[in-house]
């Protein structure tokens, strides 16, 4: 506290004019632009994911499986191999488009009279050769 004309004692944050306001503000800026560039930064983390994933994969697995992931979000799997393909040549291979959402490889294909069918597969691990998807193993053909 400091002495006022005619001996009243003013406290000194009230003398400082209110710098106390003024770091407020500073401090909710700077949180404010953390929690965007966070948010930024996790929707780049998706894209980064749909850059390495797409390509072609394979499934040993019975029954085998192929999974074309196209750059454009087109995708097309099919049954593979000398088991079940001829079942993909009959039926054809199941087509739509693809999206990475969070940690979710997202298969949206149509289905009849305006109907969707969309599966979330959760993305277990991805590396240059190799991608588990729900817990299956597929490998990287291209």
């Amino acid at each position: 506290m400091r002495p006022a004309p005619g001996g009243a004692r003013i406290p000194a944050i009230a003398a400082g004019g209110g710098s106390g306001v003024a770091m407020s503000r500073r401090r909710t800026t700077g949180l404010l632009g953390a929690v965007l560039a966070l948010g930024f930064l996790v929707q780049g983390c998706g894209r980064v994911t749909a850059w390495r994933i797409a390509g072609e994969w394979e499934r040993e697995s019975t029954p085998k499986r192929t999974l074309i992931l196209r750059s454009d979000g087109s995708y097309l799997e099919r049954f593979s191999g000398k088991g079940l393909g001829f079942v993909s040549e009959i039926l054809g291979p199941e087509t739509g488009r693809w999206s990475v959402e969070g940690r979710n490889l997202v298969l949206a294909s149509s289905r009849g009279e305006g109907g969707e069918i969309v599966r979330r597969l959760p993305i277990d691990g991805l590396t240059r050769d190799s991608l588990r998807l729900a817990g299956e193993h597929w490998d990287r053909v291209r």
